[in-house]
């Protein structure tokens, strides 16, 4: 029987209404029905929320989107949804939010569900972003003291890396935008969980 593990097939769902113009991802192929279903429904959920957060209905927004796959191998489909909302002066903001599934279950991931239960990945991982704070010369830019990575902190996957990531503001002035920090997963395979998305890509 032939095992190979063909990408999700990912199509654009063009959402135009009302100064507003975004392209959802919407999974369509290559995973079982029920999967399908879940990840589609997480993704439209997430995107809504998104939306009305960045200020979808309100007179003085208008709002443009689109989504980028990060990785679609062996399993793990991990996408963002962009977000430039625009209601006057100097500029707009634009906002991401990453997702993360197993396409033959449709489950997404926390960042806690990518590594072992007790492990010290928390620590593990502020420890690798501080270093990148100062090798990028980012730490007299920073708006306050690096906080640490949250319960809820953003990532994404792609292929042998996993991207930790903070919007505008969060850390570092407009100018900045979004600050991504690339990790590579064989400098955390002591704590990765072997059957989540990560052991699946090492």
């Amino acid at each position: 029987m032939n095992q190979s593990l063909f990408p999700a097939g990912i199509k654009p769902k063009h959402i135009q209404l009302p100064k507003t113009d975004v392209f959802e991802p919407e999974v369509y192929a290559w995973t079982p029905p029920q999967a399908q279903a879940r990840m589609n429904k997480k993704i439209n959920k997430t995107l809504w929320k998104f939306m009305h957060d960045q200020g979808y209905g309100q007179p003085e927004s208008t709002l443009t989107g689109g989504f980028d796959l990060k990785n679609n191998q062996q399993g793990i489909l991990s996408l963002t949804m962009t977000i430039y909302s625009y209601s006057g002066g100097a500029h707009g903001i634009t906002l991401e939010k990453g997702l993360t599934f197993d396409i033959f279950s449709g489950k997404s991931y926390n960042l806690k569900d990518l590594f072992k239960e007790g492990s010290n990945y928390t620590e593990k991982l502020n420890i690798l972003i501080q270093a990148q704070i100062a090798e990028r010369n980012l730490k007299d830019n920073l708006l306050a003291p690096y906080p640490g990575i949250s319960a809820t902190q953003p990532f994404y996957v792609a292929d042998k890396t996993l991207v930790i990531y903070f919007d505008v503001y969060e850390l570092l002035p407009y100018v900045y935008g979004t600050i991504y920090f690339p990790i590579s997963i064989y400098s955390l395979q002591d704590t990765i969980k072997e059957d989540g998305p990560l052991g699946k890509l090492m």
